[in-house]
């Protein structure tokens, strides 16, 4: 082999290698974009709700909407991220974000974000229903636009209003795939929405600094760490009772709450209570898909 034949399979490998890392470094920071731990919440509530509802779809039609349902709640946490690319940079928690750091283009990500949300939506008319295809388009346009434009830099109750699309996707779920006992799906979209605001201020306690270098009204920001564990305690009386037989679940929720209302390291235990309340919300949709099973 000539030496110019060497150097020509060189370079040739070279680009291939970088083509590969540079795919790679793609999905990596696509990934991150879909903010992958509100995504795993969506999935796993949705996917109850599909087990939790009496349908005869055929499995087939329950994957496709549950991907789509996915796909439809990644295309929103997408466009959240484009929108939200000045204030991330500000927040020691997001400054690392693919977008503020500059290892994602904004508007690739946003023809990405539109492309999810557009598809997600077309494709669960198609595969499903209109209903369930209408309010997945509401979700998306309430969680990117309502709550993250005109919410989440005006009034710190962004929260508790914005908190509806997050507890949306058993609703979606359900209808898309059963017309009957839909009270059901209701009933677990409030559980959701009364877990957002308590679960939310604790990770806004904890990161306080945050969100006040930013300009980012969160209400532990606006109205102090007192008034805010108020509002806490309200929204967890309410969860508690919509979740009535999980005795030992809420019972320990509840003693997270009084230690972080009597702690003298606040943002310690607010850390504490957020991570348990994700624990939490996982606990009772798997026990009511267990309940479901057994029944």
């Amino acid at each position: 082999m000539s030496v110019e034949n060497k150097k020509q399979e060189d370079v040739s490998f070279n680009s291939s290698l970088i083509i590969l890392i540079n795919i790679k470094k793609f999905f990596l920071n696509l990934y991150v974009l879909i903010k992958p731990g509100v995504i795993s919440l969506v999935i796993f509530t949705a996917l109850c709700a599909i087990i939790i509802a009496p349908s005869d779809k055929s499995f087939f039609i329950k994957s496709m909407s549950l991907i789509l349902i996915a796909m439809g709640a990644s295309g929103a946490a997408i466009l959240n991220m484009w929108h939200d690319r000045g204030l991330d940079k500000k927040m020691e928690r997001t400054k690392l974000r693919p977008i503020p750091s500059g290892s994602f283009s904004p508007n690739l990500a946003l023809a990405i974000g539109l492309v999810f949300s557009v598809f997600s939506v077309v494709g669960l008319f198609f595969f499903t229903n209109i209903f369930a295809s209408a309010l997945l388009a509401f979700t998306i346009i309430y969680y990117s636009y309502l709550y993250t434009v005109l919410l989440k830099s005006n009034t710190p109750q962004n929260i508790v209003i914005g908190g509806l699309s997050g507890a949306l996707p058993p609703v979606i779920a359900w209808i898309s795939v059963s017309e009957v006992d839909i009270l059901n799906s209701i009933i677990m979209c409030s559980v959701i929405f009364l877990w957002t605001p308590p679960h939310s201020w604790a990770l806004a306690i904890y990161r306080n600094d945050d969100y006040s270098n930013a300009s980012v009204p969160m209400y532990p920001v606006i109205h102090g760490f007192k008034s805010t564990f108020k509002l806490m305690n309200l929204y967890t009386v309410l969860m508690v009772l919509s979740t009535n037989a999980l005795f030992i679940l809420n019972s320990y929720f509840v003693y997270k709450l009084y230690v972080l209302n009597v702690s003298k390291n606040p943002k310690k235990e607010a850390i504490k209570l957020f991570g348990y309340s994700i624990l939490y919300l996982f606990l009772i949709f798997f026990v009511a898909v267990i309940d479901k099973l057994i029944s």
